[in-house]
């Protein structure tokens, strides 16, 4: 029995109105648009201003700290140096202009009495297991390696924060220069006695 169009009349007025609505809406996704906000739409189109240029992101900081660390040695003109940076926190080892190994550390407190002192030095010894003592402290170290007076390289197992940190400036050492366990037996490995050290602000 054929169908007679009256009882379809709805279709006719909701299928064109979803229509227009749904393209609306598209437009606005699309456009990346608040639908309500038409004017704002129509001047986004028609304004003149020139398209902002593309950003250049700016390099992570493991990027640049990985091309500092190669830069690190280009100046070293002897067979093996150790260079330290108090304000970078970080240490490189250097064989001829080539950075082998970098790390970060943890040097002297920042103050008159525990700072650790700049200038360049020679590794006067190699020695392990055994106990570092001074004016309040006494702590067991897996190896050291003196440069300057009392001032040298060691692990320091009970150190809590990172190495790397500003957290040198009220929780560091008494002058040395703290390096992670792992870090520090390959230095303790690499270095003999006499290699350079030198140690930078």
């Amino acid at each position: 029995m054929p169908t007679s169009l009256r009882d379809y009349w709805w279709a006719i007025v909701i299928v064109p109105v979803a229509v227009v609505v749904t393209a609306i809406l598209v437009a606005g996704l699309f456009t990346g648009a608040d639908p309500s906000s038409g004017p704002a739409v129509a001047a986004a189109v028609t304004s003149d201003a020139p398209a902002p240029a593309p950003t250049t992101e700016a390099p992570s900081s493991s990027a640049v700290t990985a091309a500092a660390d190669a830069r690190a040695c280009a100046g070293n003109g002897g067979a093996r140096l150790v260079t330290v940076s108090i304000s970078e926190q970080r240490m490189w080892m250097c064989q001829g202009t080539r950075t082998i190994s970098a790390s970060p550390i943890t040097t002297g407190i920042d103050n008159p009495t525990d700072r650790t002192p700049t200038g360049t030095w020679n590794v006067v010894a190699r020695e392990t297991d055994r106990f570092l003592v001074g004016p309040g402290y006494r702590v067991h170290v897996n190896y050291f390696l003196p440069f300057f007076d009392d001032y040298g390289f060691h692990d320091s197992p009970w150190q809590t924060f990172p190495y790397g940190s500003q957290g040198y400036r009220t929780g560091g050492s008494r002058g040395c220069v703290h390096v992670p366990g792992p870090e520090m037996a390959a230095l303790y490995r690499w270095a003999a006695v006499g290699t350079t050290v030198t140690v930078r602000a």
